[in-house]
């Protein structure tokens, strides 16, 4: 269990914790980036010795790679800024691969700014993550006032990280690292303005994540 702070003295402490809390993050997306691209290199000089362990390695060495770019987006310094980038990220990504995205009649040109693209990322992230079992996460709304994000699936379920700052109670003193993105959603969506909320849909099992930004 890692213990955070979840009410910093001022708003000046939240952003430094968010700061902080990014730029350790992209110095570990930065150096095990360049691991991945030295075994990627190694492997491509490998000829007549284990074809098929090479490859093994290889879509190995490629799944690490673009799990990298996904977390180098989530942490605020990827290069995706509309949504179908957003969506090539997330290819294989939700639940472990065991969930994929709806997003209805959503045009993936649509623009998404700089502090969105973290955000979006992570609650969807966050949704896979409620899905214990696989199944499905529904994107819709207004990319550019508010969405839903809505998980569908056996014993669906949100971080009670989530469920608590969703109520406007305190977030959890301690945490473990299954809800650290839980978290690290909760903080950032604070940190930007946006309001997330949590409603439960005519017909479904499971609620919906609002997130509403700043008027």
């Amino acid at each position: 269990m890692s213990q955070v702070n979840p009410e910093p003295d001022s708003a000046e402490g939240a952003d430094l914790h968010l700061r902080l809390t990014r730029l350790i993050g992209l110095r570990l997306c930065h150096d095990l980036g360049g691991l991945a691209g030295t075994i990627g290199n190694a492997l491509e000089m490998l000829n007549d010795a284990g074809a098929e362990a090479a490859d093994l390695a290889g879509e190995a060495a490629d799944m690490l790679r673009r799990r990298l770019l996904l977390w180098r987006s989530v942490l605020g310094s990827g290069e995706a800024r509309t949504l179908g980038a957003v969506l090539s990220l997330l290819k294989g990504q939700i639940a472990g691969g065991r969930a994929h995205l709806e997003i209805g009649d959503l045009p993936e040109e649509t623009a998404l700014s700089e502090t969105m693209v973290p955000l979006l990322l992570s609650g969807l992230l966050v949704a896979g993550e409620a899905l214990p079992r696989g199944g499905v996460v529904r994107l819709s709304g207004d990319l550019q006032r508010e969405i839903m994000i809505l998980p569908i699936g056996a014993a669906a379920a949100w971080s009670p990280v989530v469920v608590r700052h969703a109520a406007g109670a305190a977030l959890p003193a301690e945490i473990s690292s299954r809800d650290a993105l839980a978290m690290w959603l909760c903080i950032s969506a604070g940190a930007a303005g946006i309001t997330l909320s949590l409603a439960l849909p005519p017909g479904q099992a499971a609620a919906a994540l609002i997130m509403t930004m700043p008027a």
